[in-house]
């Protein structure tokens, strides 16, 4: 008779063949299944239990654990039945007994009599087998799960952070901005969601942190990256798209434009599928004639920034006015003093020209309305409403306090200096972009009628009409008050760049010019013959030299001769590459827009507020206020004084429909000073000191 003991043992050892005996029931209905082919096809049993295991082993995650724990009941079972025989004991205790040697290979050295210890040195290397294979099994199992973690498949289990999609040449920059603008609070957590592996980026990071001289600095954030698709559901719930801050969707380069804006609806579409989405995502766009598909699709959580547009009107700008890039690059930037949003209920009922003098650490711009309309430099009698919030310029968001307002402003002594009037101008574009044409309807809102713009690059005169028309999508180019003269040749080749002969469409030469007879001359990052961008930059910096030193040879040979002359203009080159930086002072490159850095921090702005996409825009549009260097003559007699307060400049501008936002001074090194300290002390100036101001002209 059995005891209780024993009925439970072979209970719990007909308990271990159930995975064996499911597996065989699964092959016996297959094969059962397919029976009717069996006069068709011949496998022999070998082949079709090598298969089917083989199927098994690799379609399901249990299949090896419960091969183990099949294969280890099966020595148990069988061990203790041979034990049982051996020793006349009950299969309670030779169960045990297999189990123990099945455990620990050291058991079975106790074991007396011939019988006994064959059995147990059986089930003893039966047992090292099963051991062996469990090691195994556990070590491909941390092995897949480190693996998994380097491919960046595990989810990011985060809350208020800044979610980056996709990887460009602008992904390094954003991530130092935002740094900048986590600092004050300690860091904070960015997030990469790219299709490049995790480890190749994560290893651009380290050694851009880890460069000597203009590394990125974190600052106390913490970069994560993942590995997946942008435009999928399941990848942006992998990184946590839901619970993010603020979300940044970035444009792919490489891809041609239209390729790459039909990825960035894809991209919003996904996003926007996330029902529990509360933030807003900022969308790089490469073309501003597809803006419009994403305000259609997704009005009130996405923020466009068409990148060519941005730059091809910042770059209009700064070829008109020189070192206002340098003003541009400080004022978007996160370091140094930025605009910010605040409610200030003891200000309701003042107005905006009151409120020139009432922030020590601060410069008020701009009002958005309780309504959420913006206006950037509003009108001097503008009265602040309840509810209104007011623009601000100031190096943090808790850095500035209204002050008693005991600054004499309506005593302060006005000035009616004005403006030099403009002129007509000659400019000169050395290089292509493909936004050519928005870039030239730009500039003729901007110049005076009967100026001159030569374009000169690589491409064919015949050509340049039809990638004026993109296509077919927009309309014929037509321009009122810009003449243009189109010259073919090679920016990087001395004996083009000697004399710029203008040519039309068939070929018949027409007017001549030379380098050091024009007003303003901007060098294009050429997307013609630049594929990345050190070879862009390459290219901008030996234009720059060549340019130089053409203008000056002739300049001096145009004096000889007696010719008129005007002061050489410095060539304002576009720079992609922000380590290029170091190497335009050693190329004399003194005038330059660091497009790529620009557009990173212009992105970053508005990843952190939304409300600044409508103000930084407005700032690089023809229509509206734009910001403009002044001469300190526009709000100073220097006849009877030079000395003054920023205060009272602030008020003169104001006083003019300006604001007086910073200054460049020569006794600084004509460095830029947005938002200056003691802004009530009286300093010396000089005649060439520059006034950066808001102004609609």
């Amino acid at each position: 008779m059995f005891s209780e003991s024993d009925a439970w043992s072979y209970l719990i050892l007909a308990g271990g063949f159930l995975p064996i005996l499911k597996f065989l029931w699964d092959e016996y209905s297959l094969a059962k299944s397919k029976q009717r082919f069996a006069d068709k096809v011949h496998f022999t049993w070998s082949e079709q239990v090598e298969y089917r295991l083989d199927y098994h082993l690799s379609s399901s995650q249990l299949a090896k654990p419960g091969l183990l724990m099949g294969f280890t009941f099966l020595l148990i079972v069988f061990g203790s039945l041979l034990l049982t025989i051996v020793d006349d004991v009950p299969v309670s205790v030779s169960a045990w007994l297999a189990w123990t040697y099945v455990a620990d290979p050291g058991t079975h050295a106790d074991a007396e009599g011939l019988g006994h210890r064959l059995v147990s040195f059986v089930i003893t290397i039966g047992g090292m087998l099963v051991f062996a294979l469990l090691i195994g099994i556990i070590s491909e199992v941390i092995g897949e799960k480190v693996d998994h973690l380097k491919e960046g498949k595990a989810r990011v289990l985060e809350a208020d952070h800044t979610l980056i999609l996709g990887w460009s040449d602008k992904a390094l920059a954003i991530v130092q901005e935002i740094a900048y603008a986590n600092e004050s609070e300690g860091g904070g957590i960015i997030v990469i969601l790219a299709e490049e592996p995790k480890e190749e980026l994560e290893e651009i990071l380290a050694t851009a942190v880890e460069a000597r001289e203009h590394g990125l600095k974190l600052l106390g954030s913490k970069v994560i990256f993942r590995s997946g698709n942008p435009r999928t559901e399941k990848a942006l719930h992998q990184v946590s798209a839901s619970t993010a801050r603020s979300i940044i969707a970035l444009s792919q380069d490489d891809l041609d434009p239209d390729e790459a804006d039909s990825r960035m609806i894809r991209q919003v579409l996904a996003l926007k599928a996330l029902q529990e989405l509360q933030c807003h995502v900022v969308v790089e766009m490469q073309d501003v004639d597809n803006q419009n598909l994403v305000s259609l699709i997704a009005p009130n959580i996405s923020e466009v920034v068409v990148a060519h547009d941005v730059i091809g009107r910042l770059m209009i700008q700064c070829s008109r006015s020189p070192g206002l890039a340098n003003v541009i690059e400080e004022l978007i930037g996160f370091q140094g003093s930025e605009f910010y949003f605040d409610e200030w209920p003891e200000l309701v009922g003042k107005s905006f020209f009151e409120l020139t003098c009432r922030f020590d650490d601060a410069i008020p711009a701009g009002v958005k309305t309780s309504k959420g309309n913006i206006i950037v430099n509003p009108k001097s009698d503008y009265i602040l409403k309840k509810g209104d919030k007011l623009l601000c310029l100031a190096e943090d968001n808790d850095s500035y306090e209204v002050n008693d307002g005991s600054f004499p402003i309506h005593e302060s002594k006005k000035f009616s200096g004005t403006p030099s009037p403009t002129q007509k101008e000659k400019m000169l574009f050395c290089g292509w972009r493909r936004d050519m044409a928005d870039m030239i309807k730009q500039l003729d809102e901007y110049v005076q009628e009967g100026s001159e713009l030569w374009l000169f690059n690589a491409v064919p005169t015949k050509e340049r009409r039809e990638l004026f028309l993109d296509k077919g999508n927009k309309e014929e180019l037509t321009t009122d008050n810009l003449t243009i003269k189109h010259v073919v040749g090679n920016p990087i080749v001395r004996r083009d760049l000697l004399r710029l002969q203008a040519a039309d469409e068939n070929g018949s030469t027409g007017e001549v010019a030379f380098l050091d007879g024009f007003d303003s001359l901007l060098i294009l990052a050429d997307v013609q013959n630049g594929t990345d961008m050190q070879s862009s930059d390459s290219r901008s910096l030996s234009s720059v030299l060549i340019i130089q030193d053409v203008q000056k040879q002739l300049h001096e040979k145009h004096k000889k001769e007696g010719k008129s002359t005007r002061p050489l203009c410095s060539p304002i080159s576009e720079i992609l590459d922000t380590r290029t930086r170091s190497l335009l002072s050693v190329a004399n490159c003194t005038s330059y827009v660091m497009s790529n850095q620009i557009i990173s921090s212009l992105i970053a702005q508005v990843a952190e507020e939304r409300d600044l996409n409508f103000v930084l825009s407005h700032l690089l549009c023809a229509e509206g206020s734009e910001i403009y260097l002044r001469k300190a003559t526009c709000y100073m007699d220097f006849k009877k004084d030079d000395r003054e307060s920023f205060w009272n400049i602030a008020v003169r501008a104001r006083c003019m429909g300006q604001v007086a936002l910073g200054f460049k001074r020569k006794e600084d090194g004509f460095k830029v000073i947005l938002n200056p300290p003691d802004k009530a002390d009286k300093q010396i100036w000089s005649r060439e000191d520059q006034i950066i101001v808001m102004a609609l002209d």
